[in-house]
């Protein structure tokens, strides 16, 4: 009876091994698709994303509420827009305009997975906008320029880049 044991524990084993065999195999993960075709194109979406922005910023200081600036950001660039809508109001200040988009130049593109960082040089033309105070006096800084230079990321999925931060440029690249 001893032998029996081994030798029914050896079938088991086989049968064993042979079912496991037969059943499917994992499905594979898809492999992340890269964010965008080429760094050109990234680039283009981040300044399609700008426009659109800087489009919608100065409808709200036209005094339209649509399309909302807010919808473009996310992150700290969210935090710092609702932060200066709040100075602007505590301080009863006031834009005249808003600047116009000089031009965009791409600096750097990366992927995460499926999602895109786009980092641009924005130079802005502030020329014609000007601060005032609740009487309608200009208070707008006497040194400042006529170009604005900013670094903006952009990041999020192709179809949904979002501006996540805008620090300052050097406004002699501008």
């Amino acid at each position: 009876m001893s032998t029996r044991y081994p030798a029914a524990t050896l079938a088991v084993a086989v049968v064993a091994a042979a079912l496991i065999g037969c059943a499917p195999a994992p499905e594979p993960s898809p492999t992340p698709t890269p964010a965008f075709a080429s760094e050109e194109e990234a680039f283009a979406a981040a300044e399609e994303v700008y426009r659109a922005y800087n489009e919608a910023g100065n409808a709200r200081i036209a005094g339209e509420s649509d399309p909302d600036p807010q919808d473009f950001l996310i992150g700290e660039a969210l935090e710092a827009d609702i932060d200066g809508i709040r100075f602007f109001d505590e301080h009863n200040l006031r834009l005249t305009r808003g600047g116009t988009v000089a031009s965009i130049e791409g600096i750097d593109y990366s992927t995460i997975g499926a999602d895109a960082r786009v980092s641009v040089l924005v130079c802005l033309d502030v020329s014609e906008v000007r601060l005032l105070d609740s009487n309608d006096t200009d208070v707008t800084p006497p040194d400042r320029g006529d170009v604005v230079s900013q670094i903006v990321e952009l990041t999020g999925p192709p179809a949904n880049l979002r501006i996540s931060l805008e620090s300052e440029g050097e406004v002699d690249r501008c």
